[in-house]
Formats: C-alpha cells, structure tokens, sequence
C-alpha cells in the first residue's frame, strides 16, 4: 500500500509532474480595473409595490439524488453564510431524511466490503508471517510447559493419606500458584505465557471458589441425602470422571438415602439396617453394628442374603424363629431405641462412612492433578493451533468474520451492514406545513457519477456537523471509507485486480491500478453512468458508455475533496470521533495484544488513499483526454496535455465534455463555474497539508523528492489554473450587458449570435469568481462578481415574482431559488451598503419562507 501512494502521488499528482515551473507559466493579467464599471440599481418600487403578498418555496416531482444533495448542502451552507445554525441544520436534517428511507441505497455486509477485502490483503503478509511465527513458538512452548509442569508435580508435597476436603483444595490452589509462578521462567513468548496464565487464572479462579462453596454445602449437609445430592453436584460441575468402585458406593448411597428419609416406622428402621450391613464389609460390620447392638450384630450375621431380604420388607416373617425374632424382639427393640435417634445416628455415621470414601478418592486423584493440567492447557494450545491453522488457510474469511460480528455489534439495527452509493431518482415533496416526504425511484444498482460525486459531498457534511456517538454519521464514516476505496480500486489477497469505479476515458480497456501506475498514459473518471454489481463494486460484465461531463467531473473532484476536509490527519475533525479511535483489538477478545492496539481505520493512511483518488482525477487535466484546454495571448486554443510543449503563454482556461470519447466543442458556463468551484475546494481542503503526519507522503525517493513536496508544487499550479478559468468566465463569458452566457463554441472561439441568460450561470458564476477572488486576491474577479449582480438586479429581477426570472421569462425552480439565495448571501458582505440593504429585502421572504419548510 505504500508504494501504492507513494507511486500515485509521486509520479502523477497535478500539473507539476508534465509542466514547466510555476515561474515560467504566466497566465496574464486578469481584468483590471478600479471598481464595477457598472452600478446597481434602485429596486424600492418593485419592492413595496408586491411586498405584502407571501410567497411560497414547494418542491415536487421526480429529482435526481444530486439535486437533492445539492440543495442539502447550499442549505447548509446558506446557513453558514447567515450565521443560522437552525438553518444549516435543516440542511443536516435533509441529508439524515434521505439515508432513513428505504431503498435510496444498497446495503453490503462488512464482511463484503472493500475495506473488508483490501485490509486484508494489505495485512495478509505481515500477519500470515506472524502465525507461522506463533505456530512455530506453539510446538516448542507446548514441550516446554508439559515437562515442566510434570516435574513440578513429581516434586509437589501431596499427602500421603486421606486428608479434609479443604485441605486437599488448599493443596491443588498451592500447585496452581506454583505453576502460575513458573510460567515467566520457561522463557515462552510473552504472547503464549501470557495467555496461558491468563487462561489458567480465569479457569481456575472461579473453581476454586466453586469448590470451596461446595465443600460447604457437604459440611452443612445434615442427612445423607442431603450430602450425596451436594457431592453429585460438585461432581456434575467440576466433570470429574469417578472410578466405577466408588460409583457403585454412591448409587447404593442414594438408596439408603431414600430409605433414612422414608423410615417412619420401625420396619422401615429396620430396612434401613439391613441396607447399611448388606453395603459394608466384615469389618465394617463390626465396626458400626457391635457398638450399637451387640445382639443385633450377632443376629444379623447369622442371616442368609434371603433372609436379609426378607427383613427388610414390610409383611415377610421368613422362618420361624426369624419370624418371632423380628416380632417379638427386633421390631420392638427398634422402636424402643427410637426411630428419629435411629435415622440421626444412620444420617451422621453414613455420611462421615461417605466423606471418608471421598477423602480416600481425593488422596488418590490429587497427584494427578499435574498431568491433568498438563493435558488441558496442552489440549488448549492444540486448540489454538488448529485455529491458526483454519486461519492460515482462509484469512480473508477469517478477517471478514471478525468484521461482521464487529458490525453487528456496532450498527445492530442495520444487522451490521453498512450503506453503498445511492439511487439517482426520488420522488419528492416538499412544501410548507407538509414537511418532507422521499421515495426512492429508480434502480440503486444504475450509479450516476453526479450522484456518486455529491453522496461524498454530503456525507462529509453529515459527518462534521453530527455528534460523537451518532448512528448514521457512524455509518456514513464507513460507507465513506469503503467509497473511497471502491472509487480508486484495490487488490485482493489473490492479488486480483478489482476494478475501481475511475474507468478509462479513452476507448482503451485498461482498468486503473494504482499499483502499477507510474507509467500510465490513460485518463479515468466515473463515467456519467454506470451500472453496479453490488454496493460499491461496478459490473465490469457490462460495457459503459463513453460519456463524462465536465460537470461529473467538478462533482468527483469537490466530494472527493470535501472529504479531505474530514481525512485530514493534522487537524483534529469529525473523523477522529466516529471511527478514528477505533482500534484493531475490538475485532476480538481472543487474542490481547499491543500489536492490536492501533487503529483500525488509521486517519493517515485514508487521507493518502483519499488523496491519491483525487489526483487520479486531476491528473486528467495534462493527459491526453483531457477536457481541459487554456487559450494563449495570441487566443490559441492548447489543450493542457500538450502545454508543457507549446510555446504559448495561456491567459485563459475551460472544459468541456466529453461524449463518446470526443471533446465537445460547446463550452458551458456553468461547467467552467463549477469546476472553478471544485478546484478552488481542493486547495481550501488541503491548506496546511504540509503538517501531515501521514508516512506515505514523507518517504523520500531516490531523489530526494517526497510526495507532499509535489502535492505543494501541484497546489501552486492548481491556483494558477483557477485564475485561468476565472479569466474565461470573466471575460468571454460575459456579454456586453455584464450577464453570463449559456454556452461557448470553443472552435469557433465566439459566444452565441442568439445568447440565452438563466440565473443558473449568473449565480454559479459568482460562486466561481468569489472563489477565485479568495485564492487569487485579484479584485477584478471581485468587481465582475458584483457587475452580474448589479446586470441581473436591472434584467432579470421581476417585480411581481419578487425574485428573479431567467431571459426567456420561465420562472426559477427550487433548487434555482436556493442556489440564488446562497450564491448572493455570500456575494453581500462585498457589495456597496445600499445594495446590502436592498438584497436583504429581497432575500428576506424567501429565506423565511425557506426556513418554514
């Protein structure tokens, strides 16, 4: 990616690389003067004869998207020229009514994204590298932590007979500490020792507490039952595997449970003591029954399996003597002693019998404790190697699923997708008291460039005036970077070439790779339309027609520039609060590392990207299909590609379309106005870029140039290519009665012999001039910006319309009047008082009516 942009900017950027040296070009003098040559004139009659009478903005009807974008923005920017933040908001708010409908745009998961793909492939080589490293490191680290933590265990003071369960825990929590304290002295990668400590603790931890809790619960168990369920549920929790001897002792332990707790009577006392001697040995037997009944253990040693059975079961009186033995003596004996003292005495020997089979269990399974430690974190890092090794063989996938789980997270109600290029049509309806109403009209996948161009406009907008945390803005700084990406193109993992939305001007079918750049003779531009295989990729299966309008053209060149505005890695904006803190470790909890812990939409390395579409497009202007063309002192026409050979001396500049892969011969005026505007916003987007950070621009070349040194250069051309245009409009544009023609025919070098005047080219040209006037401060651009004014104030201002009409008499759409209103709301601050004072009464029931909507 480096050499990406350090290619792009180097070799293409501007005019600087295929020019003379800004001192040897001379574009002449601009129109000089003192001052207007003409005055305004006194509109007070007009004024109070229609004052009182209302009037209405309304807007409806099928639009195109770029219109509608447009009039978002002039209202923000209207907004700003007033100093009413209510007002640019409304703007604001038009731009978020747009994105909250559905249809006007295509959604793509971020796993299907271009940022998904070209992050990928950018980092595929750094981080395949690092999992074979970390592959490697996990074959040598499990031999390392399986030896050491068996010695350990070999060494370890395990007790030699059985022991309290808390003292056993206590000895299995004093291993733990022990190994935890040697993994840093097994000389792992901190990356595998930390991560197996950590594992070990959070595993551990809450076992060990668990385990304790449970040892509780035995202790506080008053009956057997009670203390078999606590036992089969620390051993159901902890997934210990119990020997089949000591499974068998339990299942026989739950019987004898239910029988203490069922005795009532003294025949269930007895079915209790038959059950407890049939469990225990000779000796057991012993033990437990001649303390209690020395009679009883003499008389039940004497009895048969059969005869046992027979006991134990209510109405069985076996044989004679057993008969009137349990009659006469056994069952009275029982009851006598007591059934409740009965059931205590079998609940409390019972269960120390139970506990003392555990401890005996305990003592045998606690020096297993290493090997099954051992096991487990060696089963955990095959586990983990597995994983890299699934990773290694899909990174792309691997990349675009953590992307997608990120996105959900993060735009839950759009499902974690993010929005593509928009619809060229909505239906619209706009008037006061109504408020707005949109709907989509026209297929998403059928991208128009005015409309790719002015989505990025707006978008920007969105941005810088939304606060931090907000929804859309979030989704627009995504869908924003992805076009940036999709607009200049990229290569996969694969190495394939996907195609950029910049495609040949000429008839050649050499797509644009900014790879290979250097040496490409080729223009590329979004054609004026183009038809989409998805969000953001264009269907390269279909063939486009050869047409770019020079307006598209100013269109690509302000939004990519409006976004330079947000990229701007020296300055602190909008960007840095949406998605530039975000960093590369929220992709995942798997793996903690500092590696992960930059950005994961670094700011620097998306203004180079945005930086690099944008020169693309400007580099146009010296290749050989260029739309670009400067006229000499001498009134040669010289089209830019071929100045830097020329002998003339360029005074004025335009541009034109191109239709069918051929230069048109018209010149419009509001395509010159507009492109004038678009390079005037480059430069005011990319004042102060020589405090960027961004490494791509400061790496020098072989000889010694870096790319911001040639974007400065370029910069310094640009200004000069301003005051060219500017002089066009100013001087050949302009009819003898101060107005802006429609058109210009280029060969022919003259203006209409029948001129139409619209306010359209009026008010455009004074946007245009200011601009020039701002870079240039050439007063002349200045003094003709006001003599249109002043020439439409006396030709095209209507009385009884309260506003101006354009030549023919046709009366100004919508977005006509806004474009007007903001065009002299920034004229005003530089017009004589009285023309102040009178603009404002004619501004003001418009603005109000504006403000209404």
């Amino acid at each position: 990616m480096k050499k990406t942009f350090q290619l792009i900017i180097f070799s293409i950027f501007i005019l600087s690389a295929c020019a003379p040296a800004v001192e040897e070009r001379d574009f002449g003098q601009a129109k000089q003067g003192f001052g207007p040559k003409t005055q305004d004139i006194d509109l007070s009659s007009d004024l109070r004869a229609f004052e009182n009478e209302p009037v209405q903005l309304s807007w409806q009807g099928v639009v195109s998207t770029d219109s509608y974008f447009r009039q978002a923005e002039n209202i923000v920017l209207l907004g700003q020229a007033l100093q009413d933040s209510d007002l640019s908001q409304k703007g604001v708010s038009w731009i978020r009514h747009f994105y909250q409908q559905p249809q006007v745009t295509s959604y793509v998961d971020m796993a299907q994204s271009p940022f998904a793909a070209m992050a990928a492939a950018y980092t595929q080589t750094e981080v395949m590298g690092s999992l074979n490293q970390v592959a490697d490191e996990l074959a040598a680290s499990r031999k390392t932590l399986n030896s050491t933590i068996l010695n350990m265990g070999k060494r370890h003071p395990w007790p030699a007979k059985p022991t309290p369960l808390g003292t056993a825990l206590q000895q299995v929590e004093d291993f733990t500490q022990n190994v935890l304290k040697a993994i840093p002295q097994m000389n792992l990668p901190a990356i595998i020792s930390e991560g197996v400590s950590a594992e070990l603790k959070k595993q551990t931890t809450p076992m060990f507490q668990q385990a304790q809790k449970s040892i509780v619960r035995l202790d506080e168990a008053r009956s057997l039952s009670q203390t078999l369920k606590a036992l089969d549920e620390a051993l159901a929790q902890f997934g210990f595997e119990v020997p089949k001897t000591l499974r068998t002792s339990l299942q026989q332990g739950r019987q004898l449970g239910r029988s203490i707790d069922a005795a009532k009577d003294a025949q269930g006392g007895l079915t209790v003591l038959v059950d407890v001697w049939r469990m225990l040995s000779a000796q057991e037997r012993a033990s437990y029954f001649k303390p209690l009944s020395s009679s009883l253990y003499d008389f039940l040693s004497k009895q048969s399996d059969k005869d046992l059975q027979c006991l134990r079961t209510e109405g069985c009186s076996g044989g004679l003597f057993n008969g009137i033995a349990k009659k006469l003596f056994i069952l009275p004996e029982i009851k006598k002693y007591g059934i409740s003292q009965l059931q205590n005495e079998m609940n409390v020997k019972t269960k120390a019998y139970v506990l003392t089979d555990v401890r005996r269990y305990a003592q045998s399974y606690l020096p297993q404790i290493p090997g099954i430690f051992a096991q487990r974190i060696d089963a955990g890092l095959m586990k983990e190697a597995s994983r890299l090794s699934s990773v290694q063989k899909d990174y792309p996938g691997y990349f675009g699923t953590l992307l997608s789980s990120w996105g959900k997270g993060k735009m839950p109600s759009q499902g974690g997708k993010i929005y593509g290029f928009e619809t060229s049509n909505i239906q619209i309806n706009l008037k006061s008291g109504s408020g707005l109403s949109l709907q989509a009209s026209g297929a998403v996948e059928d991208l128009k460039a005015p409309t790719a161009g002015t989505s990025m406009s707006v978008n920007s907008l969105l941005m810088a005036h939304s606060p931090s945390g907000d929804s859309l803005a979030f989704q627009s700084a995504l869908s924003q970077i992805n076009k940036l990406i999709s607009i200049g193109g990229y290569r996969d993992t694969n190495d394939k070439l996907i195609p950029a939305l910049l495609s040949p001007v000429g008839h050649e079918k050499t797509p644009l790779d900014l790879m290979n750049f250097s040496a490409n003779l080729n223009s590329y531009r979004i054609p004026d339309k183009i038809k989409l295989r998805d969000a953001f990729h264009a269907n390269q299966n279909i063939t486009y027609a050869k047409d770019f309008s020079a307006s598209a053209f100013a269109d690509q060149i302000k939004g990519l520039s409006e976004m330079l505005r947000i990229t701007a890695d020296w300055k602190n904006t909008s960007y840095d609060h949406l998605v530039g803190h975000i960093k590369a470790q929220e992709l995942t909890n798997e793996i903690q590392s500092e590696a992960l812990n930059r950005s994961l939409f670094p700011k620097d390395m998306l203004f180079a990207l945005n930086i690099a579409d944008v020169a693309v497009l400007l580099q146009d202007i010296t290749k050989r299909a260029t739309p670009v063309f400067l006229v000499s002192v001498d009134n040669n026409i010289v089209w830019a590609d071929q100045y830097s050979t020329s002998d003339e001396t360029a005074v004025m500049g335009g541009i034109v379309d191109i239709k069918d892969g051929k230069k048109s011969n018209i010149v419009r005026s509001k395509d010159v106005a507009q492109f004038l505007v678009a390079i005037a916003t480059f430069l005011e987007a990319t004042e102060g870029l020589e405090n960027t950070r961004s490494p791509l621009l400061l790496e020098k070349d072989a000889n010694g140039d870096t790319p911001l040194s040639l974007l400065r250069q370029g910069r310094a051309d640009l200004k000069l290519l301003v005051v060219a245009l500017a002089n066009f409009i100013s001087n050949q544009l302009v009819s003898e009665n101060a107005l802006i023609q429609s058109q210009y025919y280029l060969h022919q070098m003259t203006r209409s012999n029948n001129p139409v005047y619209n306010v359209e080219e009026q008010v455009i040209s004074i946007r245009a001039l200011l601009k020039a006037w701002q870079i240039s401060k050439i007063d002349a651009y200045i003094w003709s910006a006001q003599e249109i004014y002043f020439a439409m104030n006396k030709q095209l201002f209507d009385g009884q319309e309260k506003f101006y009409l354009n030549g023919d008499k046709s009366a100004l759409d919508f977005p006509m009047k806004v474009n007007t209103l903001l065009a002299l709301m920034e004229l005003k601050p530089h017009l004589p008082r009285a023309s102040q004072i009178q603009l404002e009464k004619i501004a003001a029931p418009w603005l109000a009516s504006l403000r209404s909507l």
